[in-house]
Parts: C-alpha cells; sequence; structure tokens
C-alpha cells in the first residue's frame, strides 16, 4: 500500500509534473474508471464475501422477513472457519526459497543466493504475510503484496515485503491470467489526509486544495463501507498509486484524480533486465466472465442452507398449531398465547377432542436432515480435520499428512497460483538484491542447532599472495530459483521419531541422544537432556572400571611372574657357572649339573609365552571398552539396511504385479478382439450364404 514512511526511499527519483501531465492524467483516471464500471459485479460479491466471512451472512430483507415471522435469525459460522482452516493447513505445507547454480562451479554462490532470498523474507515477516494474502485469495479472490525499498543503515537500501489490502487495489479488467501478467495498468487507491501529501512532494497539499471539489464519482463500492471512518470528509483526498505499462517499460504515477503529485519510472527489473512493476498479485478463480472469485462463493450455498434450515428448524420448536373446534374456546388469541408459553394454560369447554395442540415433527426432522446436508457439504470441501481426529491421537505425520493431501487434491489450481507467487517474489527480490545491494554487508544464518554464523557479500579479502579479491559479490551469481516443496519440518521429524520409538519396542537398541533429538523438545530441554546424557551412570561406570582393573592386575601378574621366571633363570645361569669355577679350582662337584642352551630357550619361550598372554588381556579389556559404542549403531544400521531391502523386495514384487497385470490385461483385449473379429466374419458369411440363396431362388 501506499506508505508515506517509506515515500523517500520508493519516490526518491520522480519527475515534476510537466506540461503533458494533463492529458497523461486523464488517460489514467479513464482507466480508473474502467475498471470500477466493468468490475461493479465482481466489487459486489467480494463485499458479500468479506461479509460472510465476518459471519453477516443475512441481508436486510431476509432479517425483515424474519422480523415478521417471529423468527430468530440463527447463524452457524462455517465458512470463516473453514477459511481459517485452509489458510493454517496451507501456511503448514513448506515452501521455501531454494537457488541451484546455472555454471559448474556455482554451489557456493547458490547458498549465497538462497541465504538473501531468505534475508529479505525474514525480515518482511514472509510468514505472516503469506497467511494474510492466502486468506484475501480465499475470499477476496486477490492477494497481493509489494516490493518496497526501505532506507538502510549500510549505506545501500534494504528491500521490504508489504502487505496491501486487496479491497483497495484495482486493475485492468481486461486481465484474464492468474499472475495478472497481461495487464497494462494496475495500482492501490486510498484515503489520505490532505496534510499528509506534503511528505511526498512540497506543496503538494496546497496544488490539490484547489480541486477538493471536482472529484465527484471518483470512488468505489468500498468506499461505501469506510465512509464512517472519516468524520471530516473535507479534509479527505484520494491518493493513488497508479502503475502503468507504456512499451515495455513500467511507469508510476502519484495523482488525486484531478492532480499528479509525483511520477516515474519503475525501479525494478526480472533477470532479463525488463522492467517490472513492485506491485506482485496472483488469483484464486476467474469465471467465464472475467470475475475474480474466492471459495466463498462455493460455500455460499451451503451457508445460507445452513443458517436458513437451523433457523427454522428452532422456530419449530418454539411455535405450536392448535386444532380447536368451533365455539370450544372463548377467546382464540389468549388460547394462542397461552399455547405459546411453555407454562401455559389452555382453558376450553365440551369434548377434550375439541382442543388438541400439534407439533410438526416431520418438517422438524426434514429440516434436521437438511442441516446435516449442508454441515457435511462445507466440512468435505478440503482437508478435513475431524477425519484426522477420528483415526485417533496415536496417528503418525506421515498418516496426518496424507490425509491432509487428499484434501488438498481439490485446492490443486489456488495451490499452483500460491506457489508461482512466492516464485515470482523470490524472483524479484533476488535481483533487486544484485540491482540495490552493491556494498559489503553480512547476513545472519543460523543452522540447524541455532548457532548465529554470518555470510560475508560483497567484501574483499586477500588472497594467498597478498592481493585483494572479491568475496561473494551478488552480481556475478547466477543461479536458477526455484520452490522447495515437501511436507513441514515438524511432520518430518515427527515421522522419524515415530520409527526410533517403533524400534525402541522391538527390542532393537536405540541410543537416547537419537530419541531425544528427534523429539519436539525445544533446543535448550534436548541440549540440557543430552548433557546429562553425557554424563556416564555411576554403577556401570564402577562395574567397567572393576573390570579394566582386574584385567590390568591380571595382566600385572602376568608380567610379575614373567619378570620372576626370567630372574630365576639368571640366578641358575649364575649358580651352574660357580659350580664350574668350584669344580675347576677344588675338584670336586659342588651342585647341580649346569644347563645346556636347549634348557634356557624353553625358559626365554616361557617369558615370551607369558608376555603375550599379558598383552592379549590388555587387548581384551580394550575391546569391553569399545564394544559398547559400537553395538546400537551396527544394530540400527542392519535394521535400516534390511528395511530397505524389504522395501526394495516389496517395489520390485509391485512392479512384477503390474506388468503380469498388463500382459494379463492385454491378452484379454487380443482375445476379444480376435473372438469379435471371428464373430463379425462369421456374421458376413451368413449374410452373403443368405444373399447367395435368395438370388437363386429369384
Amino acid at each position: 500500500m501506499i506508505n508515506l514512511d517509506t515515500a523517500v526511499a520508493n519516490y526518491a527519483s520522480y519527475e515534476s509534473p510537466s506540461d503533458t501531465a494533463t492529458s497523461k492524467l486523464i488517460i489514467r483516471r479513464r482507466e480508473f474508471e474502467d475498471y470500477c464500471s466493468a468490475k461493479s459485479r465482481e466489487i459486489e460479491e467480494q463485499r458479500q464475501s468479506w461479509r460472510y466471512y465476518h459471519v453477516d451472512q443475512w441481508t436486510p430483507e431476509q432479517l425483515k422477513v424474519l422480523r415478521k415471522r417471529h423468527q430468530p435469525p440463527i447463524t452457524f459460522d462455517r465458512t470463516g472457519r473453514k477459511i481459517d482452516s485452509l489458510s493454517g493447513t496451507i501456511r503448514r505445507l513448506r515452501t521455501d526459497p531454494k537457488c541451484y547454480p546455472n555454471t559448474p562451479n556455482g554451489e557456493q554462490g547458490a547458498e549465497v543466493a538462497t541465504q538473501v532470498i531468505r534475508t529479505i523474507n525474514d525480515a518482511s515477516f514472509a510468514e505472516d504475510l503469506e497467511v494474510e494474502c492466502c486468506r484475501d485469495a480465499l475470499v477476496h479472490g486477490i492477494g497481493i503484496d509489494e516490493l518496497m525499498l526501505v532506507p538502510g543503515d549500510k549505506g545501500d537500501p534494504d528491500l521490504r515485503f508489504v502487505y496491501v489490502d486487496p479491497r483497495t487495489f484495482f486493475y485492468d479488467p481486461r486481465s484474464l491470467r492468474s499472475n495478472f501478467g497481461d495487464n497494462r495498468f494496475h495500482g492501490v487507491y486510498k484515503s489520505a489526509d490532505i496534510d499528509e501529501l506534503d511528505a511526498l512532494a512540497d506543496g503538494a497539499s496546497e496544488l490539490v486544495k484547489e480541486h477538493l471539489d471536482s472529484d465527484g464519482g471518483y470512488w468505489t463500492a468500498f468506499d461505501t463501507d469506510r465512509e464512517s471512518l472519516w468524520v471530516d470528509s473535507r479534509r479527505r483526498v484520494r491518493l493513488i498509486d497508479h502503475w502503468y505499462k507504456r512499451g515495455d517499460q513500467w511507469r508510476w504515477c502519484l495523482h488525486t484524480g484531478n492532480v499528479e503529485i509525483m511520477s516515474g519510472e519503475s525501479q525494478f527489473f526480472n533477470e532479463r533486465g525488463l522492467s517490472i512493476s513492485k506491485y506482485h498479485a496472483f488469483a484464486n478463480m476467474i469465471d467465464i466472465d472475467g470475475d475474480h472469485y474466492g471459495f466463498v462463493r462455493r460455500l455460499k450455498g451451503p451457508q445460507d442452507g445452513l443458517n436458513q434450515h437451523r433457523s427454522k428448524a428452532i422456530h419449530i420448536m418454539n411455535t405450536r398449531q392448535l386444532k380447536i373446534a368451533q365455539g370450544a374456546v372463548d377467546d382464540i388469541e389468549v388460547t394462542r398465547r397461552e399455547a405459546a408459553r411453555p407454562d401455559g394454560v389452555l382453558v376450553y369447554t365440551g369434548d377434550p377432542k375439541a382442543l388438541e395442540v400439534l407439533q410438526p415433527e416431520q418438517e422438524f426432522l426434514q429440516q434436521t436432515k437438511y442441516y446435516e446436508d449442508a454441515k457435511t457439504e462445507i466440512d468435505s470441501f478440503g482437508p478435513n480435520q475431524q477425519l484426522i481426529q477420528e483415526f485417533g491421537q496415536n496417528v503418525s505425520g506421515r498418516a496426518a499428512n496424507m490425509l491432509q493431501q487428499a484434501g488438498l487434491a481439490e485446492l490443486g489450481p489456488f495451490l499452483k497460483n500460491f506457489r508461482m507467487w512466492k516464485l515470482e517474489r523470490y524472483r524479484a527480490c533476488w535481483v533487486a538484491a544484485q540491482h540495490y545491494w552493491t556494498g559489503e554487508r553480512f547476513l545472519r544464518v543460523t543452522g540447524d542447532q541455532n548457532v548465529a554464523q554470518f555470510m560475508q557479500i560483497n567484501g574483499v579479502e586477500l588472497d594467498p599472495y597478498g592481493r585483494p579479491m572479491l568475496v561473494n559479490v551478488l552480481g556475478n551469481i547466477d543461479v536458477e530459483i526455484k520452490v522447495d516443496e515437501g511436507p513441514d519440518t515438524e511432520t518430518v521429524m515427527g515421522d522419524i521419531f515415530d520409527l526410533l520409538m517403533s524400534l525402541n519396542q522391538n527390542n532393537v537398541p536405540v541410543p537416547p541422544q537419537l530419541i531425544i533429538e528427534a523429539s519436539n523438545l525445544p533446543p535448550s530441554e534436548k541440549k540440557k537432556l543430552l548433557g546429562m546424557l553425557a554424563q556416564p551412570d555411576p554403577a556401570k561406570q564402577a562395574a567397567q572400571n572393576a573390570i579394566i582393573q582386574k584385567t590390568m592386575a591380571e595382566a600385572a601378574l602376568a608380567n610379575a611372574q614373567a619378570g620372576k621366571a626370567q630372574a630365576d633363570a639368571g640366578k641358575a645361569q649364575t649358580a651352574g657357572f660357580l659350580n664350574i669355577a668350584k669344580a675347576r679350582t677344588e675338584g670336586m662337584p659342588d651342585g647341580p649339573e649346569p644347563k645346556t642352551p636347549l634348557d634356557y630357550a624353553e625358559q626365554l619361550a616361557n617369558i615370551a609365552e607369558t608376555q603375550a598372554t599379558a598383552e592379549h588381556k590388555r587387548a581384551s579389556a580394550e575391546a569391553l571398552r569399545n564394544k559398547d559404542r559400537v553395538t546400537p549403531l551396527q544394530l540400527l544400521a542392519d535394521h535400516a539396511q534390511r528395511h530397505a531391502d524389504r522395501f526394495s523386495q516389496s517395489i520390485e514384487q509391485i512392479a512384477s504385479r503390474g506388468i503380469e497385470t498388463y500382459h494379463r490385461n492385454l491378452d484379454r483385449r487380443v482375445d476379444d478382439f480376435h473372438r469379435a473379429e471371428d464373430r463379425d466374419s462369421r456374421e458376413r458369411v451368413a449374410r452373403f450364404a443368405a444373399a447367395r440363396r435368395q438370388t437363386a431362388q429369384k
């Protein structure tokens, strides 16, 4: 919409009114008047759609008739609830921007472009804006926003998407495309105080005051709905942000219908360098007359039936019919009033059958049945949340998503238009960022662990040789922008959580860390629980330490025994040498016979065996330490592999059955064809034989 706060950024370079402004303004005014006259029926239907959405569903004529009948005007609003439900369900669908490189080495540039688009959308609160535009399209039939240049603090202007009220939007009545790609003009009109015009251009208010009385008939039906908002209508002026196409160039003109305040050329372009408008609109549905409409047109009939049949049923419950014989009561009006009261007293004379109170039960049941039919018709349109609830509380995220997709199939054309509108916005803001973001800036990137990082664009760094080089220059990035569609993140994580829980219930060991990561707990709680799990269990740690200490003690004992054996061998060898020396000196044997080299080799072999046993025990202790880490992950990997194998086998079986069914059907059709040909041949032969017989008889 026209925002005076951002007027300096959006209309910084404009043209002053020239001598040809009068003729140009006549054309602009005629374009707006053509819209008001050609789209009067569409505007009236849109006004009625908004009334139905805001639970104003009885016309003054209907209320007048109900008051005469003393019938209550009951309103059971299902239209507004259905519109809100559809808007909320569509919001949960994941349609994020995703950029793909157009060059072999453009992966880094694609990531930069994706983050630039997401930064602009996050700064514009795009999720809330898209919900508003989606609701407008569901009710009004048109959703609009505009791309604006906002003064920034980094030298370059910032880019923002701003919501536009569709009740202030006008367009070329000849436009029949859902994306308004064939219109030659469009814009926004609103009422403003005359003193606010000086914020746009100096002296604008004085110039407009001279033509306040010459604006008669320059209005639409939506203006009558907001007439009461202006206490002093003498200070009100219609301000029109009029965008029109001259050749291939989009231009804009800010005027009041009689006075042009400023004008200029469009500051936005597409990826091919062609001028585009700042307004981005899409249509829900377009009928054969070229009128745009929303889903209220489909829901209006069932909603009227819902209100009227329920009102009639309550009226039947509150009224009674009397069957009175002639002369049975003194005053019929008194009897009528008493019969209508819940504690009324009926006085009659003569036979009790002369006065009878009738209850139209059959008509009441019929009205209730019609009410249920209308309610079912509205509830069955689009995704039905009640149907999902009937499956129970334990329905998986995948099952709920499949039920939603079944209901969203009816909204196929609308979802296509909504997706293309978002894609057009993504492309427009990316090209604008390439054009206007020339200085260095940092973009905040939040990862899966909610850890903020920063990406530098249009920066300068030094290469390994000390030479300056450009980093992530937006003007040098060539990407293709698409919409990344799929189920919402909560549904995907819910499926993973359900899978892990089912594995755990089937006695498949699943690490608790995986279950916590897949849960929908807040990140702070996840971090706290993971920190608690990181601390070892004292009992398990004590038992594991005891096993390790026992193994180490056994290894130490084996080493000690090996050392003792080696010491005994050395002692024995020394004693043998001593005995030999004594024998040579004293000539008599003193001690045992010295050991041979074979005996020493045997002792060395025993020592090596003892050391090998100790090394084996140390390796066993290390294996016990690593077993607890490997086993759960190995089991989970084995289970995933088995699940993948079963899935592949199922796919192959389904494909085989499909091929066999196709061949059987083909063979059956061939047999039927041959039988039909044989039957036709026999009939032709019979007819030919009959003709020959008739010829022979003649």
